[in-house]
């Protein structure tokens, strides 16, 4: 398999960019420990922000980018607009990633994130990207959704919940 690790984030308080992981495979351990949340809504789940990307980063210039705190995780990369996925690499590691967006993002503004990770192929997203848009990762995609684990998500007074 070339996907090896998977992670849906829904946006689940009012908060502008976050997303909480709701359902994943649970073994990156780069994201298990980076996107733990420490306080706040959901504390000991996962969440990540997924942002508009500052100009102050190097390298090409993409719209948006996913975040954990100060931590830049991956910018997304959109060949082509209209399409409801992209790609990246995850910072600091040699992995790649696809990310899928709910299909209606046009109209109703992302809802959902899921990336799929492949792991050590950091350097040939390209091809990676090929072999998705041709639809020949579509079997490994669907395996790793009905793999992964539906995380519980915990709610408190700090930040109220999406109504």
């Amino acid at each position: 398999m070339i996907f090896t690790d998977y992670y849906k984030g829904e946006k689940l308080t009012a908060a502008k960019c976050r997303y909480d992981v709701t359902t994943s495979t649970g073994h990156y351990d780069f994201f298990e420990s980076l996107f733990i949340n420490k306080r706040g809504f959901n504390v000991t789940g996962l969440s990540f922000n997924c942002v508009s990307r500052p100009d102050r980063w190097k390298g090409k210039k993409t719209d948006l980018a996913i975040t954990k705190g100060s931590h830049n995780i991956t910018s997304i990369k959109r060949p082509n607009l209209e399409l409801n996925y992209a790609y990246g690499d995850i910072k600091g590691t040699n992995d790649a990633c696809i990310i899928v967006y709910n299909p209606d993002f046009k109209e109703s503004g992302i809802s959902d994130i899921e990336i799929f990770i492949a792991r050590g192929l950091r350097n040939d997203t390209i091809g990676l990207w090929d072999l998705f848009t041709d639809g020949e990762l579509t079997h490994e995609i669907e395996e790793l959704r009905f793999k992964a684990v539906t995380k519980s998500v915990t709610q408190n007074e700090i930040e109220p919940p999406l109504k």
